[in-house]
């Protein structure tokens, strides 16, 4: 029995928005953290140091369970993933809230960090699974937005909170009932459909319904290693990540070191930056859908981040800064939506999709990690942000865009 080429039943995009709830509760629970660290540290009487290895353990997780999460996603499939990885953000987040001392915190992010690191290998399968593949730009490019959306969101809500009440504990609390009203959401609403989509992109019913299509198969990710193009997307990902969220964590220090522009100010200039990634997220993926083509767009992604990379600690003022925003939407906004939406393509069998997010997920968590600490490397060093983004920083963004060329043909 077959459907018209394409069509996907509306459920499909209350499926996306539970899974884009779930994929944004995750960096909100990242982000308490990096905002509230001055606070965290007077509480739990730590340095700078000891705070940065307590914000680092988010990514260490993520980059720790990227690939074997695919593996997890394969056993237990991918409700049974997003159920857990939110279990796992309600533990951390009520062991964050009751610890009186900073072994019991570390823990806490842990735990929570086991949850951010899961979320992502199933999500790109569960919304794939309910649209054609030359209709899945704009549902990804929905979820792409996860991160840009808590970043809009939790810095200003946080500080917030802060201010007003002058407890991190009220943050938490906040984060811990968030994240159990998204649990509610999976287990009510979250569904596998009864169909998949054949090599001509129309709908075709499944005999035994969901069941089939989430059979698991073994050797998942030895056979995504295997498959030149998923290494391709993820080589890609790997090289913008690097420049683009290392650079992000040190804007609000270029900005005091080396200009005249104000804490607020600089905070408004990246929270407009949120906003327009927002924005370009889904435009560039219904963008793709139409040109049937997601590496012509990487292309002008990987020119933007390697223009955005040379001018972005160039820039002194709010007008100098508007050039910067264009390009960091370029950048930011284009490149995660290309790559998710290109994953379900690159591989052979859709039972390969959550093991080939794997591996991306894990270049993106890498880059996460190595990103400000290269940065930070590099001012220490050579004493200057301008060299860091010149002439470091605008290479690595180009070399994504060499690869891209290279292996061309194999790219949708």
């Amino acid at each position: 029995m077959k459907g018209a080429k394409g069509a996907a039943p509306a459920y499909g995009w209350v499926v996306t928005i539970v899974v884009w709830l779930t994929g944004i509760s995750m960096p909100l629970n990242m982000l308490k953290v990096s905002i509230l660290a001055p606070v965290i540290m007077e509480a739990f009487s730590v340095d700078t140091d000891a705070m940065s290895w307590v914000i680092a353990t988010f990514y260490i997780m993520g980059m720790i369970l990227a690939l074997p999460g695919a593996v997890v996603v394969d056993r237990i499939g991918k409700k049974a993933t997003f159920v857990l990885s939110l279990v796992c953000a309600l533990i951390g987040g009520a062991l964050g809230y009751i610890a009186q001392d900073i072994g019991l915190f570390i823990v806490s992010r842990i735990i929570e960090g086991i949850g951010f690191g899961l979320v992502t290998t199933a999500a790109v399968p569960a919304i794939s699974a309910w649209f054609a593949p030359e209709h899945r730009g704009v549902p990804l490019g929905v979820w792409a937005i996860n991160v840009t959306a808590a970043f809009l969101i939790g810095p200003n809500l946080f500080s917030q909170i802060y201010a007003a009440t002058g407890s991190y504990h009220d943050v938490w609390a906040l984060s811990f009932a968030f994240d159990a009203v998204v649990l509610v959401a999976v287990l009510a609403l979250y569904r596998e459909p009864a169909f998949t989509f054949d090599d001509h992109g129309q709908r075709v019913a499944l005999a035994d319904g969901s069941a089939r299509a989430s059979a698991p198969k073994k050797g998942v990710l030895k056979r995504v290693l295997t498959q030149p193009a998923v290494l391709l997307v993820a080589a890609i990902f790997f090289c913008e990540e690097v420049p683009f969220l290392g650079m992000s964590n040190f804007l609000t220090t270029y900005a005091a070191q080396e200009t005249d522009l104000t804490l607020p100010v600089m905070s408004t200039i990246i929270s407009v930056m949120a906003i327009v990634g927002c924005v370009v997220n889904p435009l560039s993926g219904m963008i793709s859908d139409k040109i049937k083509s997601n590496k012509k767009l990487m292309v002008i992604s990987c020119i933007g981040g390697t223009v955005y990379a040379w001018l972005v600690f160039q820039a002194t003022t709010v007008q100098a800064f508007i050039p910067v925003i264009l390009c960091n939407a370029l950048a930011g906004g284009i490149i995660p939506t290309m790559v998710m939406a290109s994953i379900p393509k690159v591989v052979k069998d859709p039972a390969d999709i959550a093991g080939a997010t794997a591996v991306v997920l894990f270049a993106q968590q890498l880059a996460s990690f190595l990103g400000s600490r290269v940065l930070g490397l590099i001012v220490a060093t050579y004493g200057s942000f301008a060299v860091a983004g010149q002439f470091f920083m605008a290479p690595i963004f180009a070399l994504g865009l060499v690869i891209l060329v290279l292996g061309w043909k194999k790219l949708p």
